[in-house]
């Protein structure tokens, strides 16, 4: 339920955004909200994935000095990250980007990322501690906040880039508070804290890096495409990739769980269970994802008239090429997943070497000579190359469970 929420609530985002912004400033929101999800991914790695991972294999008394360290470190951390989000919009846009609609947003951008990191760890924080009504009502406190304002402004014909990213942070602010104060109480050991950091960054070392690595290697060529085909084709692959995004109320709900629930199974039962378990997940997702695809691809054009209006079935192919993608990054995900819980993060790191190495490379040829088809190209070989090193590194853990 929460994770239909959340995707469901950005969905209907998008679809406002793109109504009421245009295509051209909705694909300049999509560059800009890159920034934020950039330092998304760079938490996900450095906070979120040793606290659903190291937590469970802690024992009972050490879990509450565990959480509360974790929340000084994000604490620390996403105040750093809005500081240097400051710095680098300032920067970008004096040296870089003319641009009155970037410039609209270098003073709110620091504190849309901020609110945005603090109530994404609230959220898995009740997850990892099995408060999912918590995190319902968190999500459900977000979005109906988000969406009533962006209605609200955009029915006084007074929506823009700047209004826009103003009601997400605001939105943001509210929950992280009620977050705050639905969190168990806080005591700081500061002498202890560097203990703790060495812990969570001798797990996620690896990750922060491949985070990096693979938010270029997912993104590049959506950057390059925005640079050389211009915010019109942003606008049009988030489009598609909003509608396309209904897949994330599964693989996101799957990122909430399986992690916790594969580290107890390995932590106990051994690798045989981990694999049977993630098996199963497998063909049951794989599945449900499958049709899901099938009939965005059935009635993508009726779906793209219906919630942006007729002149944007030309986009169609846009869609496809999402689809496409989307049975790629289900079968990554799970290959993900089991190297997360056998903990051999650093051959995440050096998949997305490879990965990053090539869209570094071969972004620009590629979108220069084939236009959209070459971003699809691209982004669908980046994840055969993920998932073919996934593979090689795991092959001694496969040839124990096929034996």
């Amino acid at each position: 339920m929460d994770q239909a929420v959340v995707s469901g609530a950005g969905f209907i985002t998008g679809v406002l955004l793109a109504r009421f912004l245009g295509l051209s400033s909705y694909g300049v929101f999509a560059m800009s909200w890159l920034v934020v999800l950039f330092f998304g991914s760079i938490q996900q790695a450095f906070i979120i994935a040793p606290l659903q991972t190291l937590l469970p294999k802690k024992e009972k008394e050490e879990k509450d000095a565990f959480l509360n360290m974790m929340f000084l470190q994000q604490l620390l951390f996403a105040l750093l990250v809005a500081a240097i989000t400051y710095l680098f919009c300032r920067f970008s846009t004096v040296m870089f980007f003319d641009s009155l609609e970037l410039r609209s947003v270098e003073i709110i951008m620091p504190l849309a990322v901020l609110t945005y990191l603090m109530n994404e760890y609230f959220r898995k924080l009740f997850f990892v501690e099995g408060r999912s009504r918590t995190a319902l009502v968190l999500d459900l406190i977000s979005y109906s906040t988000q969406i009533v304002g962006l209605v609200a402004v955009a029915y006084l014909h007074q929506l823009n880039l700047q209004r826009a990213i103003i009601i997400i942070a605001l939105s943001n602010s509210i929950s992280s508070t009620y977050g705050l104060l639905k969190t168990k109480s806080l005591q700081w050991h500061f002498q202890e804290f560097g203990t703790h950091l060495r812990e969570t960054w001798n797990y996620s070392g690896w990750l922060i890096g491949t985070s990096l690595l693979q938010w270029f290697s997912g993104n590049f060529f959506i950057v390059t495409a925005g640079g050389i085909l211009g915010p019109v084709s942003v606008g049009a692959i988030r489009m598609a990739q909003n509608i396309i995004g209904v897949l994330n109320i599964l693989f996101l709900a799957m990122e909430n769980f399986i992690p916790t629930n594969a580290a107890k199974i390995y932590h106990e039962k051994g690798l045989k269970n981990l694999y049977a378990y993630l098996r199963q997940v497998m063909l049951l997702a794989g599945a449900a994802t499958f049709m899901l695809i099938l009939c965005i691809v059935v009635f993508s054009s009726q779906i793209i008239d219906f919630l942006y209006g007729h002149d944007y079935i030309k986009y169609e192919n846009v869609l496809f090429g999402f689809a496409l993608l989307y049975l790629f990054v289900f079968t990554g995900l799970l290959l993900r997943f089991f190297i997360r819980t056998v903990e051999k993060n650093r051959d995440i790191f050096i998949s997305y070497v490879l990965s990053a190495g090539f869209s570094l490379i071969l972004a620009a040829p590629m979108v220069s000579t084939f236009g959209m088809a070459g971003v699809f190209a691209g982004l669908i070989v980046t994840q055969i190359i993920v998932q073919v090193w996934y593979l090689y590194s795991l092959k001694s853990e496969l040839t124990i469970v096929w034996k």
